[in-house]
């Protein structure tokens, strides 16, 4: 009977997991779709090269204004449908909206080209900012839902569902959309955003629906001043747990390592392509079409790395408010499934690592791959490189995540009287109902189910989307550092070489600055390798 409870609690446990964060799988499809698609799109209607880049710094600007300001908006949100999924609804259908739009540009405009490439710029920028509102919400509701204790397990699952979205995204470019679904457009990308729309739509929706909030109700004593606590945001860093800041300092340094790989990656595989094939004949348009697609290739082997690494790695890694894995009660098991079942547990008890342990290990293992970009001058050895940063990236989606979301549950487990010391006050609320608390949530507040309506934690549980806000500010900055210092080194190249120059030199100038990436990155590692004694 025993043994039944157990396996029927972790069904349970299963099923919310898949349900919490398959929205992310939707969410990193389209992503996918914008990223691996969005740049040869708009060239296609007629953007000059030159302006394209700056469509791109839709991505930074929107995440560094709406992630922190959603997340204010939806922690202080006394909808009766809770603070997250309001805004989880209304950035997904703008999501898609923007998606139908881009796919029929063409259709809707008359085939003007200049009010086509308008529209089309206008769409994706509207379409950075609703996935950034999303993205802000959906990493909230994690923490809302799960209690410190399973905060680790379900940053891993966000994590794979990142990987999934992610190879799915890749695939569909391999694939002849057009002749094998017609009937959803007539074009590549009008057949990509159809599906992308419905994708997104389905997940957002089982999510949803299978995802309880407990709605949040204001004191009459207490104002709703939103300005005030915009303004606030940054002040209250200095009161945020050590482990928080030290995280988003190593976050700082990771992700000027990151974006080089990120915007460079698959232009760096092509580069060394078409300077290899550059003989061979054929014309250069045909060359190098040759050549994104082997980098394309490359990022889809980054995309399975990553997804296999998120499947594999949380069994071997452990969070401080689990510890890391004991010696199991009972007897030896006399079935073979048993004993598997004993030995890979053991295994697990020798090898398990923390979670800073498996952070720096991961940033270690990035920055000598992005080090080696510089003596490396074959397309196999570059995607062999693009492949193994799956795995350090698969980390970067899942461990930092993890680690802030288990510190904000672990400070609001703390008694009431102890977070007023311990924590950044975001405004006191009341609790509709304290018998709408899932039971694990109970036992973590140590709450009475029939005590009536409850003083809300008034701490950083409250505070969920602010702090996930400002984490996601540090992410962002790094990439106007690497944007502003990538242009100058590549002014510089072109000053002294000129412009006109085979694609294996400017393979080497990408390399040096995603190696440049990789001193940073080497420097994150550091960092999180001295944080395992703060976690």
């Amino acid at each position: 009977m025993r043994g039944d409870a157990i396996q029927s609690t972790r069904a349970a446990e299963l099923a919310q997991y898949v349900s919490l964060t398959i929205a992310i799988a939707g969410l990193q499809f389209g992503w996918s779709v914008e990223t691996g698609f969005g740049t040869p799109y708009l060239l296609s209607l007629g953007l000059r090269k030159s302006l394209v880049s700056l469509v791109w710094l839709a991505g930074p600007l929107s995440g560094l204004i709406m992630q922190p300001l959603v997340g204010i908006l939806s922690d202080k949100s006394t909808s009766r449908f809770g603070r997250r999924r309001p805004f989880i609804v209304g950035s997904t259908v703008c999501t898609v909206l923007c998606l139908c739009v881009i796919g029929w540009t063409r259709q809707i405009t008359g085939g003007h080209e200049a009010l086509t490439i308008w529209l089309a710029v206008i769409a994706f920028y509207f379409m950075d900012f609703a996935i950034n509102c999303l993205q802000a919400s959906l990493r909230a509701l994690i923490v809302d839902v799960l209690p410190a204790s399973r905060q680790d397990a379900g940053t891993a699952w966000a994590s794979r569902m990142i990987g999934v979205g992610n190879v799915t995204g890749y695939l569909m470019g391999f694939l002849d959309l057009v002749h094998l679904l017609p009937f959803l457009g007539s074009t590549h990308m009008q057949v990509l955003t159809t599906i992308a729309s419905t994708v997104l739509g389905v997940t957002v929706g089982i999510t949803c629906y299978f995802t309880s909030e407990i709605p949040l109700v204001r004191p009459p004593t207490e104002t709703d001043d939103s300005l005030e606590a915009f303004r606030a945001l940054f002040t209250s860093l200095r009161s945020l747990p050590t482990v928080i800041k030290r995280t988003f300092r190593i976050q700082l340094f990771a992700w000027i390592g990151w974006f080089p790989f990120l915007f460079y990656g698959t232009t760096y595989v092509a580069d060394l392509y078409v300077a290899a094939h550059s003989t061979d004949g054929g014309s250069e348009a045909e060359t190098m079409e040759r050549g994104t697609r082997a980098g394309s290739l490359a990022m889809f082997a980054h995309a399975l790395a990553s997804l296999a690494s998120s499947l594999i790695l949380p069994l071997f890694t452990y969070s401080a408010a689990v510890g890391p894995p004991q010696q199991q009660p009972g007897s030896r098991s006399t079935s073979v499934l048993g004993n598997i079942k004993h030995v890979l547990h053991g295994v697990r008890m020798r090898l398990a690592v923390s979670l800073p342990t498996m952070w720096a290990m991961s940033l270690v293992i990035f920055s000598l791959a992005m080090l080696l970009t510089l003596v490396t001058s074959t397309v196999f050895v570059a995607s062999m490189i693009l492949a193994v940063c799956g795995i350090s990236w698969a980390v970067a989606m899942w461990v930092p995540f993890s680690m802030i979301g288990e510190t904000i549950r672990g400070v609001a487990s703390l008694p009431y009287e102890s977070q007023m010391h311990t924590a950044p006050v975001s405004g006191d609320y009341v609790q509709v109902s304290s018998s709408d608390i899932p039971m694990e949530v109970i036992d973590d507040h140590g709450l009475d189910q029939d005590a009536g309506p409850q003083p809300a934690l008034p701490s950083t549980e409250m505070s969920a989307g602010t702090i996930l806000g400002i984490h996601n500010v540090f992410i962002v900055i790094p990439q106007f550092i690497t944007a502003f210092a990538s242009s100058l080194i590549f002014a510089m190249f072109e000053h002294i070489q000129g412009s006109g120059k085979a694609g294996g030199q400017h393979a080497q100038q990408i390399a040096l600055v995603m190696s440049l990436g990789g001193l940073s990155a080497a420097v994150a590692a550091y960092l999180s390798w001295k944080l395992r004694s703060q976690s």
